[in-house]
């Protein structure tokens, strides 16, 4: 097993230890008591209030599956290079179809019942964690993050939002791309300026492994 990179922000390292158990709480607890499933529905319109102000911000600090597979996932996982094809915008749009459907047809199943609505998101949940389990326990922890359906939905929504800016001083060293958790390489877009929006999730691991401090969030 291949070690989680240690240089980041206690902060953020602290409040992922917070959010993860909501992962279990809503998965377990929710075959029992489905309105917990509510809890994923709040922090989804939560990430959607967020995404305008700071972009895709939430899925680097307040996403509770992200946090899961970081601090749990991660104690298991071999850590293996992620393939090229999880950053396919092909590969990302067709989980997001895939996902939105099988939601969308559930909800529309649910007969408006409150309990059946929470359900739904109790079983979203569930598929959700179950993929990412199984490819963050070969590749890297955090892989399924890069074809999120929300995370491709925050990129389309603010292309332009609280950027990652790459700066002059760059050396392109390449320990800003082992320290990002989607492993995203910064140094690669030195001569626009700035990572696109989809390929940050703004978690900050890059600034304070950068030697030459040449990373910056607005």
């Amino acid at each position: 097993m291949k070690s989680r990179v240690s240089k980041e922000k206690k902060s953020r390292r602290i409040l992922q230890y917070f959010l993860a158990p909501l992962v279990p709480l809503v998965i377990v607890g929710g075959y029992f008591y489905p309105y917990l499933g509510y809890i994923a529905l709040g922090m989804m319109l939560l990430m959607m209030v967020l995404t305008f102000f700071w972009g895709r911000w939430y899925c680097g600090w307040l996403c509770a599956m992200g946090a899961f597979h970081e601090r749990v996932t991660a104690s298991f996982s071999l850590g293996r290079e992620m393939p090229e094809l999880f950053k396919k915008t092909w590969f990302r749009w067709l989980f997001f179809v895939l996902l939105m459907a099988l939601l969308t047809t559930r909800l529309i199943a649910s007969g408006g019942d409150p309990a059946r609505i929470g359900g739904v998101f109790v079983m979203m949940w569930t598929v959700a964690t179950t993929i990412a389990i199984a490819f963050g326990l070969y590749f890297k922890p955090r892989s399924w993050c890069n074809f999120c359906p929300m995370a491709s939905m925050q990129g389309v929504l603010t292309p332009n939002t609280y950027l990652l800016q790459v700066g002059e001083d760059c050396k392109q060293c390449g320990l800003c791309q082992k320290a990002c958790p989607i492993q995203t390489y910064p140094g690669a877009y030195k001569e626009q300026g700035a990572v696109p929006s989809l390929e940050c999730m703004r978690c900050e691991n890059c600034l304070v492994s950068c030697p030459k401090k040449a990373l910056s969030l607005p």
